[in-house]
């Protein structure tokens, strides 16, 4: 058998060597992920890992205050999700003006079609790049990022 590590060793989230490598990145894991850990190992766990556990239980492992850094994907998914608000807020800025917005008839229910054409543009932008975050929050970091 090799020593190399496969993918699903580095990076599934019951995987021992990827809750090391989250901790020497500096992330704590919570309780029920390290719950989910022990489950998942609980024939041999190694001894750092029932250090870890132990500190959790003592409530000594404490998460750094603040918000956490965003990841570098959720940065792109953002970075894509605003240009694509711009092309969208054009367009139905232009439509509003030429034809209106009230669509087709298919469209007159969905909740992403409701609305002046920043708040529709935000929703739609925000739902075609799976982002967890409400419009007016999207609308709000948009801003403060000028």
């Amino acid at each position: 058998m090799s020593d190399q590590p496969t993918l699903y060793d580095l990076f599934d989230t019951n995987s021992l060597q990827n809750c090391e490598r989250l901790l020497q990145n500096g992330e704590v894991p919570t309780a029920n992920q390290l719950a989910d850990i022990l489950e998942a190992n609980a024939t041999n766990p190694p001894l750092w890992f029932i250090a870890l556990i132990a500190k959790s239980l003592r409530g000594e492992l404490k998460r750094k205050p603040g918000r956490r850094r965003e990841s570098f994907l959720s940065q792109c998914q953002f970075a894509a999700a605003t240009h694509e608000y711009q092309t969208w807020l054009s367009w139905l800025s232009r439509r509003e003006k030429t034809l209106g917005l009230r669509g087709w008839p298919i469209l007159h229910g969905k909740d992403w079609w409701c609305g002046p054409p920043h708040e529709r543009a935000a929703k739609i932008a925000i739902q075609r790049w799976q982002l967890c975050i409400s419009w007016k929050s999207f609308l709000n970091k948009i801003s403060s990022e000028k």
